[in-house]
């Protein structure tokens, strides 16, 4: 090595030439005992939790994005209940799709992991 090297600050420290290993084991290695399902269930789990606490959420934004949309059509054209009605009801069946889509992405990581 140069000194004009060795002067340079490394990111990576020279002594680890590999990426660290998790408790000995490879990072890809699914490791755990047979019981706990190893990582990548772990990883899978966390995944899950992600999907479907977003429901809730979904579940909320769609009908009131609608009914805003949907009042702010009847101001325009003075169509008084029937904008905010069909908003509303575009806004749940939207709300259902992107749930349903949520529920099978669920799934499928579940399916990945068994």
């Amino acid at each position: 090595m140069h000194d004009a090297e060795r002067s340079k600050p490394s990111v990576w420290p020279h002594h680890l030439s590999e990426p660290p290993t998790f408790g000995g084991r490879p990072p890809d290695d699914a490791g755990g005992s047979p019981r706990s399902g190893g990582r990548r269930q772990v990883v899978g789990w966390i995944q899950q939790a992600g999907l479907l606490t977003a429901i809730p959420f979904v579940l909320l934004v769609g009908p009131m994005l609608g009914y805003y949309l949907g009042s702010a059509l009847d101001r325009h054209w003075a169509h008084t209940p029937w904008g905010m009605l069909i908003g509303i009801i575009l806004g749940l069946l939207s709300s259902a799709r992107v749930t349903i889509q949520l529920i099978q992405q669920a799934r499928n990581i579940n399916d990945r992991d068994e």
